[in-house]
């Protein structure tokens, strides 16, 4: 996620950055507040619109609606388009700190017409609900709780036939989910995570940031996660979490560290000493030296164990802080429990995210005389992707930089296991251009002069946002489509073999910044951890990392599938699921039920092979018969069996296809119906009857 960057001194008033980063909130924001008036494009905040549909009217793809205190009436108009997707209306904004956080705590923004059941979708931007105007006048005002817009699930599920419980997966099982409700302390709203394996006793825990804190899990039994604690932070929905694990030698035990960022004014770096898990978690004195910061990262360290690794040293580094125009800061983690300031950049362009990369071959003489091995950070600080050698702390070096075509807002990325390849997002260009979802790869050859390319481009606009390499396979929390994972073992061509759509209401998968936040792919059990924005906390179990060891299951990508007469063929998606090991194949055929062969359709049977490593759908075309006969609706059924390679079905053997009627049914007689035959029906019957009338006037 990403806010207006500003420099914002603890406890003095804003000051704008020089060279703020363009995205969707600093750069075309509207502004709406109960003194303005609906003329212009509602742009300057010293001269407001008055009305939230205007504002809308006026707004581009990417733009916030900045709404302030008052009561606003949305009737009759669609919440997807002012809380999801493109354009969004945040509210609980004044000029009190010139529109920079939403801070619901004290501006109310009210918004009536709205169904209750989205309150809590209201609450994550800021907004409050009242039933009517009245009620808003009364005080009657809500700010989050209610029926949750997408029900929680509460039973583990495996994904069979492309669907876990009511879940779009493929090769993801759900394990479990704590609803926002869930938590103890009840936040309206979650942002990114971590976790890490506690090595006193291999316990694994999610750290998740909330809107109001940050929250330890404890997801050994995945299936029924417990919340141990929860550390309470200033109100934000920024919230990064980071976590370091380092060896007690005095006490004979590990200690393990969470340091978490956020966008709140006066929070500085929080400090959570995680020693007392699995009972108790406690905040340390946090680093005081920044009132806020975007995000961070921790260099140098085994992402599973959350231990130091390499030659050098681990080093917390802070992005986007209000300090040197959001440039990056590092510290040393010598005293894990109060880490300390070690260097900044030399240059004041404000870094969104980073990672790093330790280059021990011949690259390394790319780098500053003498440093070999060199250690790279890599800077995703928006208009570009930047390398610097930061081997000597006390004198970091810009290597390169390079960005995309139509940049639009360079988020955040992660090398290949082998340090020569890194993939990176850009956050806007589905939002404001509209594209299908594009994940780029930097080739690493040459650190001074790297290339990108496009490697993967999505069916849909969904927004890509953080992403993490496990081995040769690539997790990406993708917004409103959830979880996808990439097999990467080819960098410059991500192919996708996994995915699990967490984020079902709105269900479309389309450009935005709702659903999944974070995926931690991390943990030594294989099970993910997610985050997503509305719905909480997901433990869901991954089978990329075994496909290698297992042949697969063979099954239909649906669990049923329906047709109307006429519409073409029907295509029927076969997949193999959980493993491509080996060469596997299945046998299929159709069969009548209501729907005939030769009348409703054509009769296909044959065979379907996958080779090793192939996990593309094979597709079932069987033609329809367009008649012209008015039917009931009629069904048939395509039918699997005898897989070879020692491969098994994925669910049912049988998919019933529905077909629908296309014909009118005849015209109805009488009543002046009769498809147009009518009128000359009763023209006859009046003719004879007249003819009637005349023989009895002859006969009386």
């Amino acid at each position: 996620m990403h806010a207006l960057r500003a420099t914002l001194l603890a406890g003095a008033a804003v000051t704008s950055v020089a060279a703020l980063a363009s995205h969707d909130e600093s750069i075309g924001a509207r502004f709406v507040q109960p003194s303005g008036v609906d003329v212009g494009n509602c742009l300057d905040h010293d001269a407001p619109c008055v009305s939230i549909r205007y504002a809308l009217a006026q707004a581009e793809p990417g733009n916030t609606v900045k709404v302030g205190t008052g009561v606003f009436d949305l009737s009759g108009l669609d919440p997807e388009s002012y809380l999801y997707g493109p354009v969004r209306a945040t509210g609980g904004y004044d000029d009190a700190d010139h529109y920079f956080e939403s801070r619901p705590a004290e501006v109310q923004s009210v918004i009536t017409g709205v169904d209750a059941r989205y309150r809590n979708a209201l609450a994550v931007r800021g907004f409050y609900w009242a039933e009517s105007a009245a009620a808003a006048a009364r005080g009657e005002i809500s700010l989050g709780g209610g029926v949750a817009l997408q029900s929680a699930q509460s039973t583990a599920a495996t994904c069979v036939q492309g669907v876990a419980a009511a879940f779009p997966c493929r090769n993801i099982d759900f394990l479990a989910q704590i609803p926002l409700s869930g938590f103890t302390s009840r936040p309206v709203s979650a942002a990114n995570l971590w976790g890490f394996v506690d090595l006193n006793d291999n316990r694994e825990y999610a750290v998740i940031g909330l809107r109001n804190g940050t929250a330890i899990v404890d997801v050994t039994d995945p299936v029924n996660p417990r919340e141990v604690t929860t550390i309470p932070g200033n109100a934000s929905p920024w919230r990064e979490v980071k976590v370091y694990q380092v060896r007690d030698t005095v006490n004979s035990r590990w200690r393990a560290y969470a340091y978490v960022t956020t966008e709140a004014a006066n929070s500085g770096v929080q400090v959570i000493d995680m020693s007392g898990l699995p009972q108790s978690a406690q905040a340390q004195q946090p680093i005081l030296d920044t009132s806020s910061q975007h995000t961070l990262y921790i260099s140098n360290i085994n992402y599973s164990t959350n231990v130091a690794e390499g030659p050098f040293q681990p080093v917390l580094y802070v992005a986007g802080s209000n300090l040197n125009g959001g440039s990056w800061r590092a510290y040393s983690l010598a005293n894990p429990a109060a880490p300390t300031p070690l260097t900044n950049a030399p240059s004041t362009r404000y870094m969104h995210d980073s990672t790093s990369l330790i280059v021990s071959d011949g690259r390394a003489a790319q780098c500053a005389a003498g440093h070999n091995p060199c250690e790279v950070l890599v800077d995703f600080n928006v208009n570009q992707v930047e390398l610097w050698d930061v081997t000597d702390k006390a004198q970091p070096l810009p290597l390169s930089a390079v960005t995309n075509p139509n940049n639009r807002y360079i988020h955040s990325g992660w090398p290949t296991l082998d340090q020569r390849h890194l993939f990176f997002h850009d956050e806007l260009e589905e939002i404001q251009l509209g594209l299908p979802t594009q994940i780029y790869t930097l080739d690493l050859t040459n650190l001074l002069a790297p290339t990108v390319n496009v490697s993967y481009q999505g069916p849909t606009t969904t927004t890509d946002h953080n992403g993490y390499t496990r081995g040769t396979y690539y997790y990406v929390s993708h917004y409103r489509r959830g979880v996808v994972v990439f097999d990467a073992s080819q960098p410059s061509q991500l192919v996708e073999v996994g995915h699990f759509d967490n984020y079902l209401t709105p269900a479309a998968n389309s450009a935005g910044t709702d659903g999944a936040w974070g995926v931690y792919p991390f943990l030594p059990s294989g099970n993910l951890l997610v985050s997503d924005i509305e719905n909480g906390l997901f433990v869901l179990r991954d089978h990329a990392q075994t496909l290698n060891d297992n042949v697969g299951r063979l099954g239909f990508g649906a669990l049923a599938l329906t047709m109307t007469e006429g519409a073409g063929n029907v295509e029927i998606r076969v997949q193999r699921v959980t493993g491509h090991a080996g060469e596997v194949s299945v046998q299929y055929a159709t069969s009548g039920g209501s729907a005939t062969d030769g009348t409703d359709f054509t009769a296909r049977n044959g065979t379907l092979s996958w080779g090793v490593r192939d996990v593309n759908d094979r597709v079932i075309v069987v033609p329809m018969i367009d008649d012209t006969t008015v039917e009931n609706t009629e069904t048939f059924t395509v039918t699997l069996s005898a897989p070879t390679g020692g491969a098994t079905l994925d669910g049912s053997a049988n998919l019933v296809v529905t077909l629908n009627d296309n014909d009118a049914p005849p015209p109805s007689g009488g009543g002046g119906g009769g498809g147009g035959g009518g009128s000359f029906d009763i023209l006859l019957l009046l003719w004879l009857a007249s003819l009637l009338l005349a023989r009895n006037k002859v006969t009386t």
